[in-house]
C-alpha cells in the first residue's frame, strides 16, 4: 500500500512540474491530433487542446528536454500534412495498422482501446451479417473504425463522417442506426437521447501509437524510450485512470 502511495505521489508531482519543465526548454517539437477525439483529445472553448494525449505528449516532451506546442488538424488530412512537415509528430489515438505503416513509422503502443457499436438506447439489436446488412452504419472517415466496417461488412450500408461530433448528432436524429467507436463517447453524452453499447468489443488495431516520418527513427526512439519511463513511474496509470479507465 505504502509503495503503490508514494508511486503515485511521485507521478502527481511530475506531472505538475511539466509546464514549468518545458518552459526552461529551448528544443521545440509540434505535436498534432484531432481535437475532437474525447477522452483522448479534445478543444476547450478557449482554443486550448486538451485530453490523454495532450497529457502524455507533455510527460514525454518534459523527459526528452522539449518544448511542446499541440495543433489540431482535420483528421482524414493528418498523415499527409505530417509528411509534408507541417508538424513534427502525430499524437492523437492514431491505430497502428499495416496500410499507415507504408506511409509512417510509429512508437510502441501506448496503450489498447476497443471499439464499440453504439445505438440509441430503446433500439437495440442483435449484431449478426443479417441484421447489418439492413442498417445505416456510422463511421468517422478515416479511421481504423472505418476500415474494420469495410473488411467486416463489404455489403452493408456504410456512412462515413468528418467528425465525431457530426457522427453522434445524426445516430441521435435517426438519420443512422449504429456507429462504431469508442465507448467513452457513448458513456460521456449525455444529452437525450441516450445512447448504449451492444455487442462485443472489437480490438481494430494493433493498439494506439504516436506517428513520426519514416525519416525520424531517432525521434521515434526518444519516445519509446520516454514512454518506458512513464509506465514504469506510474505516470501513464496516473492518467490514464484520470482520462480514459478503459484503455490498456
Amino acid at each position: 500500500m505504502a509503495l503503490r502511495f508514494i508511486k503515485a505521489f511521485m507521478a502527481m508531482a511530475f506531472i505538475a512540474s511539466l509546464s514549468t519543465a518545458q518552459a526552461q526548454s529551448s528544443r521545440k517539437l509540434v505535436i498534432a491530433n484531432e481535437g475532437g477525439f474525447p477522452p483522448y483529445n479534445m478543444t476547450t472553448a478557449d482554443g486550448t487542446v486538451q485530453g490523454f494525449d495532450v497529457d502524455i505528449g507533455n510527460a514525454i516532451c518534459q523527459l526528452i528536454h522539449a518544448q511542446c506546442t499541440f495543433v489540431t488538424n482535420e483528421w482524414s488530412g493528418i498523415i499527409p500534412a505530417l509528411l509534408s512537415k507541417k508538424f513534427d509528430v502525430i499524437l492523437g489515438a492514431m491505430g497502428i495498422t499495416e496500410e499507415r505503416k507504408k506511409r509512417v513509422i510509429f512508437s510502441d503502443p501506448y496503450g489498447i482501446t476497443y471499439s464499440e457499436f453504439g445505438v440509441v438506447a430503446g433500439k437495440e439489436f442483435a449484431i449478426t451479417p443479417q441484421t447489418m446488412a439492413t442498417k445505416v452504419i456510422g463511421v468517422q472517415q478515416g479511421t481504423t473504425n472505418a476500415a474494420y466496417l469495410e473488411k467486416t461488412y463489404p455489403g452493408a450500408q456504410i456512412r462515413r463522417y468528418p467528425s465525431i461530433d457530426a457522427l453522434i448528432s445524426d445516430l441521435k436524429a435517426g438519420r443512422i442506426d449504429i456507429v462504431l467507436g469508442l465507448e467513452e463517447k457513448f458513456t460521456k453524452e449525455g444529452d437525450a437521447p441516450k445512447l448504449v453499447t451492444i455487442g462485443e468489443g472489437v480490438q481494430v488495431s494493433e493498439g494506439i501509437g504516436i506517428a513520426f516520418r519514416p525519416e525520424d527513427t531517432a525521434l521515434r526512439d526518444e519516445f519509446n524510450a520516454a514512454l518506458k519511463t512513464l509506465r514504469a513511474d506510474g505516470t501513464w496509470a496516473t492518467l490514464q485512470k484520470k482520462w480514459a479507465p478503459t484503455i490498456k
